[in-house]
């Protein structure tokens, strides 16, 4: 998988480390999931701060707030793309909503990033947690992946 990094109005973080992490994060929860197999694929990633999230959340969602994470998946079936290239996605992060998550919530950045950034990524494969149901199997595999990293359960 190509994955484009970009990072916008944001300082004092290691950007080789968050690309690591969600390199090697994407390439397990492929392996998990068993996605993409076969597939040339693309994901890109905005690092920003709160102001653009904000701008973003509004501008697709109707909602005037900054959030953690926004996803926007490209909704093909990729059994009519074979042989090319499928363009996953878009994932917008907020590091500055997350930074402060993380101190609130008394989490570590990375994990609270890596779980983040999981959550953005399942909703780009499909996940979602509008009814019930969808949210208890989104979050139990969240919860299984993040163990794999040594990442304890953030929905407790």
């Amino acid at each position: 998988m190509k994955i484009k990094t970009q990072y916008e109005n944001v300082e004092g973080f290691n950007k080789g480390s968050l690309d690591t992490i969600i390199t090697e994060l994407v390439e397990l929860v492929d392996n998990e999931l068993k996605v993409g197999k076969g597939f040339n694929r693309e994901l890109s990633v905005l690092f920003t701060n709160n102001k653009k999230i904000k701008e973003l959340n509004y501008k697709y969602r109707k909602i005037f707030k900054e959030t953690n994470v926004l996803s926007f998946s490209q909704d093909i079936f990729i059994e009519e793309i074979r042989d090319k290239t499928i363009i996953m996605g878009d994932i917008v992060i907020s590091l500055e909503k997350i930074k402060f998550e993380a101190k609130m919530q008394s989490k570590l950045f990375l994990d609270h990033f890596t779980h983040i950034f999981l959550h953005g990524y399942m909703h780009l494969l499909g996940f979602d947690h509008i009814k019930k149901e969808e949210a208890q199997l989104m979050e139990a595999t969240e919860i299984k992946i993040l163990s794999k990293l040594s990442i304890s359960n953030p929905y407790i």
